[in-house]
């Protein structure tokens, strides 16, 4: 991979790290506060809710952190090498994990009997969005395992055209 791309990608898997732990720090605790003090019945929901959003925000660091190691290797030519496989089971993992976490907030939401200010959208927007990032999820995750299966047949090509040459 040329300089010219791997940089400002790296660049930006980093300042998404740091946007991402911005969002743990502040976003996510001081919109849950706002939301429990426009309407204090969700304050028994809160803790679960935000820690589960923390979490999730940690599994897309992790995977920016594999990321960024990737491109690292892409841009140096090692991307063929055994112990990149390490990094791209980072992203699998974190990806993974991402999605059973918004499988159990989808869970929690479901059995869980959250009061709505109004008509109920607010509950149903939450389920249908766990929902759709847990289908969503298991998509992502089953095509990175075809892109890592892909690059372990590609490790082991290499390893043979090397053994030969």
């Amino acid at each position: 991979m040329p300089r010219f791309l791997a940089v400002p990608l790296q660049a930006f898997v980093v300042f998404a790290s740091l946007a991402g732990l911005y969002a743990q720090i502040v976003v996510i605790p001081t919109t849950a506060a706002d939301q429990v003090e426009l309407f204090p019945p969700y304050a028994p929901f809160r803790v679960p809710l935000v820690t589960a959003a923390i979490a999730f925000v940690a599994c897309g660091q992790a995977a920016l952190l594999g990321l960024g190691m990737l491109l690292r290797r892409a841009s140096r030519g090692s991307v063929f090498e055994p112990s990149t496989l390490t990094w791209a089971n980072v992203v699998v993992g974190a990806a993974y994990a991402a999605t059973v976490l918004a499988a159990a907030v989808f869970g929690y939401v479901t059995l869980s009997d959250i009061p709505s200010p109004a008509d109920g959208m607010d509950v149903l927007g939450l389920w249908l969005g766990t929902a759709a990032a847990a289908g969503a999820g298991t998509a992502v995750v089953l095509l990175f395992l075809a892109g890592r299966h892909l690059l372990v047949k590609a490790i082991g090509l290499r390893t043979e055209l090397d053994a030969v040459v």
